[in-house]
């Protein structure tokens, strides 16, 4: 049976390495660390997982830690990982399953980039080669390293593992300056070295992309443009990278045009087309932008190499399509295609609300709204459903109907004491609603999104409408 060594190079992780190493120990038969320079708790934090522990003295040059680490691996094969990246709990037994099994020279790994503070579920995707043969790569290049095969008169046999990684590298809170000036430094004194790289400008495209420097970012993308290897995996992404900052900038013709070079290079790219999709409706090119989201649904999912978003091929062009369709004021097929997003992936219950809004349009009887939103829960009067409901209702103005709602659940949980301050505040009760809401923030959060926020919002206004309501 195959053994697994998991290397790592660190400096200053505290925040996650212990969640790192956590979600694979089950898997590992040692642990190598070469560290660079912690000054944090990281080396204490790990003490626990017995790892072996070397230090290096830090020289700007990834690769160069990298393959120090990859020295002292015993194992069959070797995972990769960085301490702010974390399998997922569910694909620890993929990740076993795969190692016992394989023969391959090389398994990839999906990453998840998370890129919303409080929500997992937003991130990009991109796949990378982190389990490796024992002997068989070492890495090149001083940032965003790659592995190298050992072997160049050999084709590598590489496999897709399935396992799926939580970076939390990408979120605000960790790309601090530090981290953007470390890499500026290196990225700079690469290009000097060779200013036609072009994965290295297109990695100097993104520090600037990270920036919100969308202006700077296109001028490096486009060099590397020049100079790219389509057949290489980080051209793809380049491409998508260089249509969505001119996206950004309000350049929609150039956006489209190179989105649409990018799709005859990788016409299986759907994120491509549904970038494509999203320009058109944002010129208001409504019917074209409707052919373009029914293109990436027909296409489907995009190979594994080409797949930078998740659900570009269903539930997010079927959304899009239905915002498309209100904006059209053709609020029955909008509702279709809610309908069909809600139902393709029932976690996205922000949909409900949307759902409301057209039924809102669609009946002039609203007991019919009331009724058809009902008719989306298998059991509408169960608590958690009844408060969406009534919330859904209250954003359309629709207070008898909330009331209806909201009647046989009246409590001092967070949900209901907001939801009665929005009743009593849109009939005008602004002293109640006040202290409906004061009473609100002082319980526990609940269902409903960022009640706490909101009601202070709704205080504010309380206070302007009817004057001091303390």
């Amino acid at each position: 049976m195959n053994t697994l060594s998991l290397c790592m190079i660190i400096k200053d992780g505290e925040k996650y390495i212990e969640q790192c190493i956590e979600s694979v120990m089950p898997a590992v038969a040692e642990i190598i660390i070469v560290d660079t320079g912690s000054t944090d708790s990281t080396l204490e934090k790990i003490k626990r997982f017995n790892p072996f522990v070397y230090q290096m003295e830090w020289k700007n040059d990834f690769s160069q830690a990298r393959n120090a680490s990859l020295k002292h691996a015993t194992s069959d094969y070797i995972l990769v990982l960085d301490a702010d990246e974390v399998i997922y709990s569910e694909d620890l037994p993929k990740l076993i399953q795969a190692i016992e099994n394989t023969n391959a020279d090389c398994l990839t790994i999906r990453f998840h980039n998370l890129t919303c503070e409080n929500d997992e579920n937003i991130f990009n995707i991109h796949e990378g080669l982190r389990i490796l043969k024992n002997g068989s790569y070492h890495f090149e290049g001083a940032i965003h390293e790659q592995p190298i095969f050992n072997f160049p008169d050999k084709t590598p046999i590489t496999e897709h593992s399935g396992v799926r990684v939580k970076h939390y590298g990408y979120l605000k809170s960790n790309a601090g300056e530090k981290k953007f000036d470390r890499n500026m430094t290196i990225l700079k004194q690469v290009l000097e070295n060779n200013p036609q790289e072009p994965f290295h400008l297109f990695n100097m495209g993104n520090q600037y992309m990270s920036i919100g420097d969308y202006k700077t970012a296109i001028e490096y993308y486009e060099k590397a443009d020049k100079f790219k290897d389509i057949n290489l995996a980080y051209s793809p992404h380049l491409i998508y990278r260089h249509a969505s900052c001119l996206k950004n900038l309000r350049k929609c013709d150039e956006c489209l045009a190179v989105a649409t070079e990018g799709l005859k290079l990788y016409p299986a790219c759907t994120d491509l087309e549904f970038l494509r999709g999203v320009t058109l409706a944002s010129m208001k090119r409504f019917t074209l932008a409707i052919e373009s989201f029914g293109r990436c649904i027909k296409m489907g999912k995009a190979p594994q190499n080409l797949c930078f978003f998740p659900d570009t091929s269903d539930v997010r062009p079927m959304i899009e399509m239905a915002e498309v369709y209100n904006k059209m004021d053709d609020h029955y097929k909008a509702l279709d295609y809610f309908l069909k997003a809600i139902n393709a992936d029932r976690r996205r219950g922000y949909l409900i609300y949307r759902i409301a809004n057209s039924l809102n349009k669609i009946f002039p009887d609203k007991a019919l709204v009331y009724k058809n939103l009902c008719n989306l829960f298998a059991d509408s009067n169960h608590k958690p459903n009844a408060m969406v409901i009534a919330d859904a209702l209250l954003n359309i103005k629709l207070l008898e109907q909330a009331r209806l709602a909201l009647d046989s659940h009246i409590a001092d949980d967070a949900d209901s004491l907001f939801l009665e301050g929005r009743v009593l505040f849109y009939s005008k009760q602004y002293k109640s609603a006040f202290q409906s809401f004061k009473d609100s923030t002082c319980q526990d959060a609940g269902l409903l999104p960022n009640t706490k926020g909101r009601a202070h919002e709704y205080m504010t206004a309380c206070n302007l409408l009817c004057g001091d309501c303390h």
